[in-house]
């Protein structure tokens, strides 16, 4: 097998360990989340509403790459305790993640009928019981094609891990480029595999949207 063979399969090995991981790990984290607090931005008590909205518009505001500074060099200093680097920005991506997820599932539930809550009630649902079986299953598939869609965002933007010492698939690139001294067919690699990858994910995303709209329609 050649060299470059091999820096390929470093390269697919890091993305897996490491960017996939992260990606993964992260949505795990704040997709619940994210389903509370979208509750929360429709509740009509002050104590909930105003401290959820401030979350979501100060991390929509804020770059991700600023979030994993602080949670990497500021984060230790208020805890006390240290943080690794793969810590750090599992925290990072993942609140950063909670805030867009928040409104894709905030938007799905409010494009449920309130008919659909009425009946549940109707029937002796509690009203969180409602949402928990009734409304936002339906949200969540309803949005499902624009959650993947955010995935896929946030699976390019694990990359920004690097910088705070992440060994991900970027960092290993520029290990590799600095070790081989070939730049070109390593970064010209690196974009052909994110290409093929967020392509592929997009596409499937596409015919899973054609395939909700359809659905709805034929509900309608």
């Amino acid at each position: 097998m050649s060299a470059f063979a091999n820096d390929l399969l470093a390269l697919l090995g890091a993305l897996v360990v490491f960017n996939v991981c992260l990606t993964a790990s992260a949505i795990a984290i704040a997709l619940p989340v994210a389903c509370l607090f979208a509750v929360g931005r429709m509740s009509r008590r002050p104590l909930v509403y105003y401290p959820v909205t401030a979350y979501v518009n100060v991390l929509r505001s804020s770059p991700l790459l600023m979030i994993m500074f602080w949670a990497y060099y500021t984060g230790p200093m208020i805890t006390g305790a240290p943080t690794s680097a793969y810590t750090a920005a599992l925290i990072a991506l993942a609140a950063f993640e909670v805030a867009y997820f928040t409104e894709l599932v905030r938007a799905g539930l409010q494009s449920i009928s309130a008919g659909q809550r009425d009946a549940a009630l109707a029937v002796g649902l509690r009203p969180s019981q409602a949402m928990r079986f009734v409304i936002l299953p339906q949200a969540l598939r309803r949005m499902l094609p624009s959650l993947l869609s955010q995935s896929i965002i946030a699976f390019q933007d694990s990359t920004i891990a690097s910088v705070i010492g992440v060994s991900d698939v970027f960092a290993m690139t520029n290990i590799i480029s600095a070790r081989e001294q070939r730049p070109i067919e390593l970064y010209t690699a690196l974009a052909a595999i994110f290409f093929v990858l967020c392509y592929g994910l997009s596409r499937l995303v596409r015919a899973l949207e054609a395939r909700v709209n359809a659905r709805t329609a034929g509900a309608g």
